[in-house]
């Protein structure tokens, strides 16, 4: 925030000011707390900037300075802290606070006022960068109208409003300056500096605008901030030059850059234009110079550099919405197209693989054991399985099959596609779950939807360090602001209300920025360039991400992607629930069938009533239950007098609770799932069913329908019927895995 000085002050009394070195405001290295020498140069560096634009920029009421003409300032020190960790910004504003305490010697005000000015440039800085990073985007991208409809209104308009409001204040108290000016002069000048400079800053040190970028927008963007500086120029250095072909010129030259680059050739354009316009009209040359206009110069060049700044953003983002747009439904011909090419002839070769697998399993059954024609038959009905499910991914993928769908509780498909994809987590990888108590109703087709969620979880497998973590969630609400606002990229719908989303995400190290875009093409694999402990061992067919997007968009849903190199991927899988109306519209269907056929569980509880109340719910699941008290296991599992070949589960009451290495234990002397029913605090006050390493929690306060989700967690059962053998992928409602135990 600039300060005034009194007209009869000598002309190199300086003005206060907040400054950011117009560099990178997001610096990987700073994000490494290994690097505190790094914060501590960039914070030297600021306050050096911060007092070389600070000290020249004299007299808010003398139109012929800087000050009264544009305040780089904040902008420049916004776009610095923007993108940088929040526990980096106090070490930053520190240096913001010294460096204009040092500045403030050099004038007449006392040390209170110094104090003062310096504590509202560093408001104004975090200010900005705070209402930036929270409201308008979090990562700088400024790619949609809808954002810089926010960035305009919240931070040129309404922030430095509020600024300029206590920066006036403080200049009436202290220097008696007539305030609703000296109000003015700090709005117009701040506001037109964010405008101007912050976008460009972000644009151009956004990874995502970089990663976006295409080979021409460089050479566009230097010829449009060439051609604009020229036409400042030309328009200084010769006298008379209309000001109404100026603005035409310039319009015409900042219009194309962004129709040709975008919104970064259009922001260098402005910057070129208002740096040089700027720089002559504080020298006294050109049609908007003081010395020739007076004042009227001054509002003259602040109008016209915000006009063209507005409408080149606008166009600029225009543009890029478009081409998105255009990429999207290039996208959706290409599923098209791949559904008409493949659609008839993968029915045609599912029927003879078909035949040939049941040629396979006869000759094999009428075969006697030993003959040597089993072996090759054996790799005959492997290879046949292999066809078929490349087949069924291919049917998926360009969307050809039957539309049925019906009304399914999502936790039970998670269940599913957990049970399969367990088995196929590569070596020191964790898969943990998180569901709610509730169900989380939604009309689907159960075996489309758990390949969907089974390709998720393969994909973040095999690109996760240690880690894979799927998390399913509802809300009869509206989607939380900023949830799919802010991602890398998406197909399908952004749902905005009664909506369930699941998240999947790896601990691995991110999808580059230029694949990003690409990610649910069909046939586009990045397997090999990424890391995890699954990349690097082979090629992906490119089909399972296409198969998701194209799962998502048929049930009226979309999928999201946050990522970034050096970043943890989150895959968000967003789904329409089943309306109130439309749940209570439902045929009355028959119980679910018992989960269990006689199987003993293990109920371990120091509380009799709630042991019986559990052996009661899982007596009516169908099993066996086998009641006992924590102290049972002083000598460890010796005490557990049911657990024979027949027992499927154990379950531990959390009175009292267990401590994890005795769970573990547990755990790996039973061979058993282990299903453990806590309380909210394992999982932050929420009730939820969690699963990890073998465990799965119940947490809270739960009924039977509950208990039978998570009973169907531990085991991997499934309360659908077993699925035909053949036939298309349609009918295909279950697979390998769905019956037995689940064996992380």
């Amino acid at each position: 925030m600039q300060r005034n000085a009194h007209a009869e002050l000598a002309p190199v009394s300086p003005t206060k000011g907040s400054a950011g070195p117009g560099g990178r405001p997001a610096m990987p290295a700073l994000d490494d707390p290994a690097n505190p020498l790094r914060l501590a140069l960039l914070a030297v560096l600021l306050a050096f900037v911060y007092a070389i634009l600070s000290t020249p920029a004299a007299y808010t009421s003398r139109p012929d300075t800087l000050a009264a003409i544009i305040w780089p300032a904040p902008a420049l020190a916004a776009a610095l802290l923007w993108n940088l960790p929040y526990r980096r910004w106090p070490v930053l504003l520190l240096a913001v606070f010294l460096s204009m305490m040092l500045v403030g010697d050099a004038d007449p005000l006392s040390v209170g006022a110094d104090a003062a000015f310096a504590l509202l440039n560093v408001f104004e800085v975090a200010l900005f960068a705070f209402l930036g990073r929270r409201l308008v985007c979090q990562k700088g991208d400024i790619d949609s109208t809808r954002k810089l409809a926010r960035f305009m209104f919240l931070l040129p308009l309404l922030a430095t409003s509020v600024v300029a409001a206590l920066g006036a204040t403080i200049g009436a108290v202290t220097k008696h300056t007539e305030w609703l000016e000296e109000w003015r002069v700090l709005l117009v000048g701040n506001g037109l500096a964010v405008l101007v400079l912050l976008p460009a800053l972000l644009a151009w040190c956004s990874r995502q605008a970089s990663a976006d970028a295409s080979p021409r927008d460089k050479p566009v963007a230097v010829a449009a901030a060439v051609l604009a500086a020229a036409l400042m120029a030309t328009a200084a250095l010769l006298p008379g030059f209309p000001q109404e072909v100026l603005r035409a010129l310039l319009s015409l030259v900042l219009v194309w850059a962004a129709i040709a680059g975008g919104l970064r050739s259009a922001s260098l354009g402005v910057l070129a234009a208002a740096t040089v316009g700027i720089g002559l009209a504080v020298a006294g040359y050109g049609p908007y110079s003081p010395a020739h206009g007076g004042e009227e110069g001054t509002w003259e060049l602040q109008v016209d550099l915000a006009g063209m700044a507005v409408l080149s953003f606008f166009v600029g983002i225009a543009v890029n919405e478009r081409q998105k747009l255009n990429l999207r439904l290039e996208r959706a011909r290409r599923f098209e197209t791949m559904g008409f090419l493949t659609g008839g002839i993968a029915h045609d070769f599912n029927n003879i693989l078909g035949a040939v697998g049941g040629y396979a399993e006869l000759a094999v059954e009428r075969e006697q054991a030993g003959l040597p024609v089993r072996v090759p038959l054996g790799e005959v009905a492997a290879a046949v399985a292999r066809g078929k499910d490349l087949t069924e991914q291919i049917l998926l993928a360009g969307r050809r099959g039957a539309r049925t769908r019906q009304a399914s509780d999502l936790r039970d498909l998670v269940s599913e596609a957990v049970a399969l994809a367990t088995p196929l987590l590569p070596p020191g990888v964790r898969l943990t779950v998180r569901v709610p108590l509730a169900p989380v109703p939604v009309r689907v087709h159960r075996g489309q939807l758990t390949r969907a969620i089974l390709n998720l979880l393969r994909n973040a497998s095999q690109a996760a360090a240690s880690r894979v973590e799927l998390r399913l969630t509802a809300s009869a609400g509206q989607l939380p602001a900023g949830y799919a606002r802010e991602a890398d990229t998406g197909v399908g719908d952004t749902l905005e209300r009664d909506c369930a989303w699941l998240d999947v995400l790896d601990d691995g190290s991110g999808v580059a920025p230029a694949h990003v875009h690409q990610l649910f093409d069909p046939f586009f694999s990045s397997r090999s360039s990424q890391g995890g402990k699954g990349h690097g061992k082979g090629h992906g067919t490119g089909l399972g991400l296409a198969i998701v997007a194209g799962v998502a968009a048929d049930h009226a849903g979309g999928v999201a992607v946050w990522t970034g190199r050096g970043e943890r991927t989150r895959f968000c899988l967003m789904l329409p629930l089943l309306a109130g109306q439309e749940v209570l519209q439902l045929p009355l269907v028959a119980p679910p069938p018992p989960l269990g056929q006689g199987e003993t569980v293990l109920v371990v509880a120091q509380d009799a009533q709630a042991r019986e109340r559990t052996e009661d719910a899982l007596a009516a699941l169908g099993f066996e239950p086998a009641g006992y008290d924590p102290a049972a296991l002083a000598g460890g599992l010796h005490g557990l007098q049911g657990l024979d070949e027949h027992a499927e589960l154990l379950v531990w009451l959390d009175s009292p609770a267990p401590s994890d290495s005795l769970l573990a234990a547990l755990r790996q002397s039973s061979g058993l799932p282990l299903l453990r029913c806590g309380s909210t605090q394992d999982t932050g006050g929420e009730a939820l069913i969690t699963q990890e390493a073998g465990v799965v929690t119940i947490s809270g306060s739960f009924d039977g329908a509950a208990l039978r989700q998570a009973v169907k967690m531990a085991t991997g059962r499934s309360d659908a019927p077993p699925a035909r053998r053949g036939g298309d992928v349609d009918e295909e409602e279950g697979k390998e895995g769905k019956e037995g135990k689940f064996q992380p």
